[in-house]
C-alpha cells in the first residue's frame, strides 16, 4: 500500500509542487526584464517608472521559439502571440512592482549573497566544475548583458527572494487537511465483479421480415442519410497563399538571421532514472545495476525496493527535479551507471543513455522549414492587407460570387453533413488546414439558409465567409439496400438486452440481501477477485468505467455500469485506510506540497496588490505591435 501511496504521489502531488516552484521561478526568477526611460517606447508604466518594448522582447521570443520547437516549426497564431507578448509583459511588471516595494521596505541584499547565488550557477562552471569567469564572460556576451546588468538582476532577484521568505514563512497546512489527503492517497479497495459481455451471448434467430421492416421504420436515425447543407465559402488564409509566394535566397538567409535562436539545440540528455528512499537502498540498486542488470531488471528491482524508476527523454537541465541531479546527469558518461545522488526527493542512481550536445543548427539543415516561414510570412502581410477590403465588400451585400478578384481568396462550393463528408461518404474538398476546416463546416451547420455572409476570422490568422445555400433533410435509406444492416442492428440490440436483464437481475439480488458470490453462481455468472488497488493503481483488468464509482461505495454495496462491449456488476468488499503514523517520509512530502501551495496563493495576493498600489498602467496598441 505504501509503494502506491508513493508512486501517486510522484505522478501528482510531487509534480503540482514541481510546477509550483517553476511558476514561482519565472515569477521571481532571473530574466533580461530591463526598465529603461524616455525613448518614448514605452509599453506599460510601472510607479512611474517605463517599460520598453525592448525589455520584453526577449522573453517573447523565447516563448515563440519553444511554441515553434514543439510544433514542427511552426509559428503560432496572431492570437497566441498575443497571449505571449501579454505573458511576457506580465512577468515584467511583476519583477518591477517587486523591485519598487523592495526599495520602499528597504530591503537589499548582502555582497555575499549575491557572490553566493552567482557561483552557483552551473552554467559557469568549467571543466572542473567550479565557477569560471572565463566562462562567465562567455555566456553574458552570447546573450548581449555586461556583468553590471546581470548582476544587478541578480540582486533584484535576491531581494525579492527576501521579501518573499518573509511573508510566506508562516504559511503552512493544516494537519487534517494533510491527514485528509494522505487518506485519501493511500485508501485501498478490494472488489467482486462479474462482466457479462456482448459478444458471448447466444444470438436470437432471424425474425420475420414484417419484425426486420417495423424495426427500420422506428428507428430511422440508424438507417437514413445525414442532414446536408449546400453551402459556398470564401477563404482568405495565410496556410493556402504561402506556397505561392516566392522568396529569394537573401530573403531566406535573413529570415535565418532573424529567427535563428529557433534553431538553438540546448544540450540534452536520455536518462534512466531510479529514485531510492534512502542512500543504502541506492547503493544496492546501484551496485546490481554496475554489474549488468538492464533497465527491465531494475524497474523490478526498483519497484521491490519501492522505489520509483523513470526514462527522462531528450531532457534538458531545467526538467529535472534536482539542479544537483541535474549537473550530475550532464557531468555523466554515457553508458555508466553513476554514483548516487542525494536530492529533495531521496537518493537518484542513474545511466545516460543516450548525450546530445547543444548548439544551431546550420541553414542547409533547415533551409525548407525556413522558407516556408518566410512565405508564410509574406502571405500574413497579404492578408493583413486584403482582410479590410473583403470587409467592406461584405458590409456592401455583394454576392460571394461576386467578390473582387485582387483579394487573395480561395472560394469553394458544395455539399456536406456534420462531419464533412460529403453524400458519397468522401472528405468534403474545403482547402486549408485541419483546424481552418473544422471551424467552417461547424459555421455552416450554425449558420441559418440566407444569411448574409460576413468575414469570420478562423484559426491560424485565417478568415473565412460563406452562406448556406439549400438544407437537405435526411432520408429513410430504401430497406432493400440495407437489409443486412438492419438484421445486424436488430440482432445486436436483442443480445444487448438480454445481458442487461442478466445485469439488473444480479443486481437487485445483492441489493435483497444476497451474497454476491451466491447471486452470481445462481446466475452461473463467473466472478473476479480484485487485488487491493489504490485510485492511482486500479487493479489490472478492472474496467475503467468501475474504477470511479467503486471509491464512491459502501462495502456490500453493489454497482452496475454499461461499457461498449459489456455490463458489469460488482461490489465493494474491503476498505482500507492507511494506518495512522505509516509513511512519515510521503506524509511530510504531502505537508510541503501543500505549504507551497497555499504560499504561491499568498504570493498571487501580494502581485495583484503590488500592481494595484504602483499604478500600473499598459499601452496596448504598443504591445500589439510586439506580436503583430
Amino acid at each position: 500500500m505504501l509503494s502506491s501511496i508513493r508512486k501517486l504521489l510522484d505522478n501528482w502531488l510531487v509534480r503540482a509542487f514541481f510546477m509550483v516552484l517553476i511558476a514561482v521561478f519565472i515569477f521571481w526568477g532571473v530574466s533580461s526584464v530591463v526598465t529603461q526611460q524616455g525613448s518614448g517606447d514605452a509599453v506599460a508604466s510601472v510607479g512611474g517608472q517605463k517599460i520598453e518594448a525592448a525589455a520584453i522582447n526577449t522573453t517573447y521570443q523565447q516563448q515563440i521559439t519553444a511554441y515553434a520547437k514543439a510544433h514542427d516549426g511552426a509559428e503560432p497564431s496572431q492570437g497566441e502571440r498575443r497571449l505571449y507578448a501579454g505573458a511576457a509583459l506580465g512577468q515584467a511588471i511583476d519583477r518591477a512592482t517587486m523591485a519598487l516595494d523592495a526599495r520602499h521596505l528597504g530591503v537589499t541584499a548582502p555582497p555575499e549573497a549575491l557572490r553566493q547565488q552567482i557561483f552557483a550557477m552551473t552554467v559557469f562552471d568549467g571543466s572542473d566544475g567550479k565557477f569560471d569567469k572565463t566562462i562567465f564572460n562567455q555566456v553574458l556576451a552570447q546573450h548581449n548583458l555586461t556583468p553590471a546588468i546581470f548582476m544587478a538582476d541578480i540582486a533584484r532577484g535576491l531581494d525579492a527572494s527576501q521579501i518573499v521568505q518573509a511573508i510566506t514563512a508562516g504559511a503552512k497546512a493544516p494537519a487534517p487537511l494533510v491527514q485528509q489527503i494522505f487518506d485519501y492517497v493511500g485508501q485501498e479497495r478490494t472488489v467482486q465483479y462479474a462482466q457479462l459481455p456482448f459478444a458471448a451471448a447466444t444470438p436470437p434467430p432471424p425474425p420475420a421480415t414484417a419484425v426486420l421492416r417495423r424495426y427500420w421504420r422506428n428507428h430511422p436515425g440508424r438507417f437514413s442519410t445525414p442532414a446536408l447543407r449546400k453551402i459556398q465559402v470564401v477563404i482568405l488564409s495565410p496556410a493556402l497563399l504561402a506556397p505561392d509566394q516566392t522568396v529569394t535566397q537573401a530573403e531566406i538567409a535573413d529570415e535565418y538571421e532573424a529567427e535563428k535562436s529557433r534553431f538553438a539545440r540546448t544540450a540534452s540528455r536520455t536518462v534512466e532514472i531510479i529514485t531510492a528512499e534512502d542512500a543504502a537502498s541506492a547503493a544496492k540498486l546501484a551496485d546490481q545495476w554496475t554489474k549488468g542488470a538492464d533497465w527491465a531488471a531494475m524497474k523490478r528491482a526498483a519497484a521491490a525496493a519501492t522505489a520509483t524508476a523513470v526514462t527522462f527523454k531528450n531532457a534538458v537541465p531545467d526538467q529535472f527535479p534536482s539542479g544537483r541531479l541535474a549537473k550530475a546527469v550532464f557531468a555523466a558518461t554515457q553508458g555508466q551507471v553513476a554514483p548516487p545522488v542525494t536530492g529533495a526527493l531521496g537518493t537518484y542512481v542513474f545511466k545516460v543513455t543516450q548525450a546530445t550536445p547543444g548548439g544551431v543548427t546550420p541553414l542547409d539543415q533547415v533551409e525548407p522549414q525556413v522558407k516556408a516561414a518566410a512565405q508564410l510570412r509574406k502571405a500574413r502581410h497579404i492578408v493583413a492587407a486584403s482582410v479590410t477590403k473583403l470587409q467592406d465588400a461584405l458590409a456592401g451585400n455583394t454576392a460571394l460570387d461576386h467578390l473582387p478578384g485582387d483579394l487573395h481568396l480561395v472560394a469553394v462550393e458544395g455539399t456536406l453533413d456534420a462531419q464533412g463528408l460529403t453524400a458519397a461518404g468522401t472528405p468534403a474538398p474545403i482547402p486549408g488546414p485541419k483546424a481552418l476546416r473544422a471551424a467552417i463546416i461547424k459555421t455552416a451547420f450554425d449558420t441559418a439558409p440566407a444569411t448574409q455572409p460576413r468575414a469570420i476570422t478562423g484559426p491560424d490568422d485565417s478568415y473565412y465567409a460563406l452562406t448556406v445555400q439549400k438544407l437537405i433533410p435526411p432520408a429513410l435509406k430504401p430497406y432493400h439496400t440495407i437489409k443486412a444492416d438492419v438484421l445486424a442492428d436488430w440482432t445486436g440490440s436483442q443480445v444487448k438486452r438480454q445481458e442487461e436483464i442478466a445485469a439488473a437481475g444480479l443486481l437487485a439480488a445483492v441489493k435483497s440481501g444476497t451474497s454476491f458470490a451466491q447471486a452470481a453462481s445462481a446466475a452461473g455468472q463467473p466472478i473476479t477477485t480484485s487485488p487491493p488497488m489504490t485510485r492511482a493503481k486500479p487493479a489490472p483488468g478492472l474496467p475503467a468505467k468501475l474504477l470511479p464509482i467503486i471509491f464512491t461505495l459502501k462495502p456490500g454495496e453493489p454497482t452496475m455500469v454499461e461499457t461498449n462491449s459489456e455490463f458489469v456488476v460488482g461490489v465493494v468488499t474491503r476498505i482500507a485506510e492507511p494506518k495512522p503514523g505509516s509513511d512519515p517520509a510521503i506524509r511530510s512530502r504531502i505537508q510541503t506540497a501543500l505549504d507551497q501551495a497555499m504560499q504561491t496563493d499568498i504570493l498571487q495576493t501580494y502581485a495583484t496588490a503590488l500592481r494595484s498600489r504602483y499604478h500600473v498602467t499598459i499601452n496596448a496598441a504598443k504591445l500589439h505591435q510586439i506580436s503583430d
